[in-house]
């Protein structure tokens, strides 16, 4: 039952496209016939693998065996993880960094997670030195998303191997996701031999694209001699980022969003004070016969409406806004402070 059960779900996953996104034991049953015949039940919430995102996880997965940066993150653009239109130099560069570490790992058969604590603190300050203000980019324009396709399958896959686990102790889902992956593999050439003579000839520089580049090689270089003459005519101008203006930046975009919503309490509050104080001094006249009377009893239900309002208002911008912006200011300066730690 185990096995069966993870082969229906790999099934749905990587054949068909179309899976139960909420296979818990409660939804799931089995009969007596054919050894233990599944029973899925609630239909509620079902979803969908397009063939895009197959071929995209398929490009991601060659783009991390190849250590071809570009291809990996055109991947995660493509199945919807690297929002577009980004500013990709920093995440290319991110990505090159544990590519690398990746490679070394699969050649020395060392991980970081098997180093000691020492030597894990080591490698964490040498990825912030290398990497701190690329990481800064990151977390200032969030460029990475998380699709509810993907939320489904991660959660899906979490509770079958609870139910493999529990109903065989020598359960393991990689060994029996092996051929469907396969069958994924072949989904970007037709067949996985065609895709690793692909790969070998792109890394050999023998593509008939690699050719076409020794050809036009020549024009390429006059066209860069003509980009240099353009530089030095000042026809062109060459735009950069500097991060300690967009940290000064951002800083004091926090820091006027906490003085913001300390005002707006302030005012609120003082209006407030100021309201009652009047509504205290003032003899309202009950008689309704009155127009004076009258005029009195109208001004005394707007005031109160007022008063209502300037109090909601103070309890709105001291005791939910101005926390929570004070909240995000503190975050961003231990995020610096992070980064800028050795």
């Amino acid at each position: 039952l185990a096995k069966r059960s993870a082969e229906s779900y790999l099934t749905q996953l990587c054949r068909h496209g179309f899976f139960h996104c909420d296979p818990h034991p409660g939804n799931i049953a089995c009969d007596r016939a054919c050894g233990g015949r599944l029973i899925y039940y609630d239909f509620g919430m079902m979803d969908e693998l397009t063939p895009a995102v197959k071929k995209g996880l398929v490009d991601l997965m060659f783009g991390v065996y190849e250590g071809d940066v570009k291809e990996v993150c055109d991947a995660l653009e493509g199945i919807g993880v690297l929002r577009s239109g980004v500013d990709r130099v920093s995440i290319e560069k991110i990505a090159r960094v544990f590519l690398q570490e990746f490679s070394k790992g699969i050649e020395s058969d060392t991980w970081a997670s098997q180093l000691s604590p020492e030597e894990q603190t080591r490698l964490r300050r040498k990825r912030r030195l290398q990497l701190g203000a690329d990481l800064f980019t990151l977390g200032s324009d969030a460029p990475f998303q998380l699709p509810p396709t993907f939320t489904f399958v991660f959660r899906a896959f979490t509770s079958l191997d609870g139910i493999g686990k529990g109903l065989d102790s020598k359960y393991d889902l990689v060994r029996l996701a092996r051929p469907y992956l396969q069958e994924l593999i072949d989904l970007r050439d037709g067949s996985a031999a065609v895709s690793l003579l692909k790969s070998w000839t792109k890394r050999m520089g023998l593509r008939p694209v690699d050719m076409q580049n020794v050809v036009a090689q020549p024009q390429k270089v006059a066209d860069i001699s003509a980009l240099l003459q353009r530089i030095e005519q000042g026809d062109l101008k060459i735009r950069v980022r500097v991060l300690e203006s967009e940290r000064a930046f951002k800083r004091m975009e926090l820091q006027s969003n906490v003085m913001a919503a300390g005002l707006a309490c302030t005012l609120s509050i003082n209006a407030a004070i100021l309201l009652s104080l009047w509504r205290a001094s003032t003899a309202f006249v009950t008689e309704t016969a009155s127009g004076e009377g009258l005029r009195h009893r109208v001004l005394s239900m707007l005031s109160s409406w007022m008063l209502r309002g300037m109090v909601a208002g103070g309890v709105y911008f001291g005791g939910l806004l101005l926390p929570l912006k004070l909240w995000k200011q503190r975050q961003f300066e231990r995020q610096l402070a992070h980064l800028e730690a050795d």
